[in-house]
């Protein structure tokens, strides 16, 4: 015994078992290889799994709510404002309202520290109370948000002859560790 750790002579158990960076090994009768899941996920127990565990997406989302649930929507900067508490990775972006737009679609921006991160807005079409279903869909340009940035609600588009109410918007992904 050395430095009060105690040695043992595996004989290349575990290492004929582990062959990837990230490896870990699990037992059920066997010594098992489960192999390193990606960035954005976390391992998680399931019993119905032969080796006693799974890998699953890591998905986070913030919810945003963007105005009270009736009243009309107006245009204008910072409608609303988070502070992100960790790094984010956006994989995605959706927005609803109450009451859907008439008369023109519902166009929103969404910046971090003052930045847009959006190259194409995210809209809500005429009729409609999601943003899942518009005919042009938000396109992502800045998709790594840092820890501790302000996200901040443009609103450039609301509806001409009757503005949209209840605004969301739903930032979706992962923390980055």
């Amino acid at each position: 015994m050395s430095g009060g750790m105690v040695l043992v002579d595996v004989s290349g158990k575990a290492s004929s078992v582990l062959s990837t960076k990230g490896d870990l090994a699990t037992f059920s009768t066997l010594r098992v290889r489960k192999g390193i899941g990606t960035n954005s996920q976390l391992l998680f127990a399931d019993s119905a799994d032969a080796t006693g565990n799974v890998w699953s997406d890591n998905t986070t989302s913030f919810v945003i709510a963007c105005s009270d649930e009736t009243s009309d929507l107006e245009t204008g900067d910072n409608k609303a404002q988070i502070r992100l508490p960790f790094q984010f990775e956006l994989t995605d972006i959706t927005a609803n309202v109450n009451i859907a737009p008439v008369g023109s679609a519902i166009s929103i921006q969404v910046q971090e520290d003052g930045s847009d991160i959006l190259s194409t807005p995210i809209t809500i079409d005429v009729t409609d109370t999601t943003s899942e279903s518009a005919a042009t869909q938000p396109v992502i340009s800045d998709s790594t948000l840092a820890s501790n940035s302000i996200i901040s609600i443009d609103l450039d588009i609301i509806g001409s002859s009757t503005a949209g109410t209840g605004l969301k918007i739903n930032l979706i992904g992962y923390r980055v560790v």
